[in-house]
């Protein structure tokens, strides 16, 4: 309860929406008590739609972190300047936090406020560290100025170097993303080249299923023996065969795919658009920018476009 009673707003709009999708599932499952499919569906659903905020936010955040990192080189030049001109670390901080560093510069006026109420500047450069702490570069290049201020050697070559290193990691990080760019585009095209397989399997299907149900007829044997082909999921299912076709048969009632054959593969390929949308955006994330939220913004990217393309295209074909 405590910690609860001390969330920021930004927790509450990450993490109530969680909680209401659970609050859904419930729900649901007492609405519609014993029928898998429904409830299959809907705690699929919920757990994309409550994990948007998490991620978006994820998103802004890694975002935001970058664009520190893109300014900390210009930042350690200007307090080596500052430094070279007799002032000290505390005063060039002073003196760096009247200069636009965009994202960075609130942190660099909070350091400096820190400073003026008696903080050492060790601890001030240290909770700066654990404020970013999502960026292994800051932490890195702060540990070794608080080392450096530590063991008394010589402050403003190592900030020289430090400011370097960082310039050269950012430059090389930019290249590799320039370089996977490409592979990101790929990957976006595979998916839309699979969506329209699938679409075209499910065309092809549906028609064969068809095909063969009138062949099998009773209007051809003239004995009024009839064969249904009703799809992989017909007749009695019980244990756990009887929860997936459940599962498979939930999407049916909520996008009106059908019965039968029409359903099954409907539904299938449904759920194979879903996991290969987020499949593909994780791999892009990782290949583009080696962040899981990245991953994860390119996988809601895909699902969102995949989704209505292949119920709007269902509706065209069919």
């Amino acid at each position: 309860m405590k910690k609860i009673k001390d969330w920021e707003k930004i927790d509450y709009i990450k993490f109530v929406p969680p909680m209401i999708g659970v609050l859904t599932i419930m729900v649901v499952a007492v609405v519609f008590l014993g029928d898998v499919g429904i409830l299959g569906v809907t705690i699929l659903f919920s757990i994309i739609i409550s994990a948007i905020p998490y991620f978006i936010f994820s998103y802004i955040r890694h975002r935001e972190v970058s664009a520190m990192e893109e300014q900390l080189p210009n930042f350690l030049r200007d307090l080596v300047e500052e430094a070279r001109s007799g002032m000290t670390l505390s005063k060039s901080i002073q003196m760096c936090s009247r200069v636009d560093y965009g994202r960075l510069s609130k942190e660099v006026k909070k350091m400096y406020y820190q400073l003026t109420w008696g903080v050492p500047l060790e601890d001030v450069l240290i909770m700066f560290s654990k404020r970013i702490k999502e960026s292994k570069l800051i932490k890195r290049s702060i540990d070794v100025l608080v080392e450096s201020h530590r063991s008394g050697g010589e402050i403003i070559s190592t900030m020289e170097s430090v400011a370097m290193d960082s310039a050269l990691v950012k430059s090389a990080e930019k290249e590799r993303k320039s370089n996977m760019a490409h592979h990101t585009m790929s990957l976006y095209l595979i998916y839309f080249m699979f969506i329209g397989v699938l679409l075209a399997l499910t065309n092809v299907l549906t028609s064969m299923m068809g095909t063969m149900a009138t062949g099998f007829s009773g209007e051809v044997l003239g004995g009024g023996i009839g064969i249904e082909m009703a799809g992989p999921c017909s007749g009695t299912t019980k244990g756990v065969t009887g929860s997936i076709c459940s599962f498979f048969s939930g999407p049916c009632k909520i996008f009106d795919f059908g019965t039968g054959s029409d359903c099954y593969y409907k539904s299938m390929f449904l759920y194979m658009i879903l996991i290969q949308g987020m499949c593909s955006g994780l791999v892009a994330g990782q290949a583009g920018s080696e962040s899981i939220s990245e991953g994860f913004k390119h996988g809601l990217i895909m699902m969102g476009m995949g989704l209505p393309i292949f119920l709007i295209a269902l509706r065209l074909i069919t």
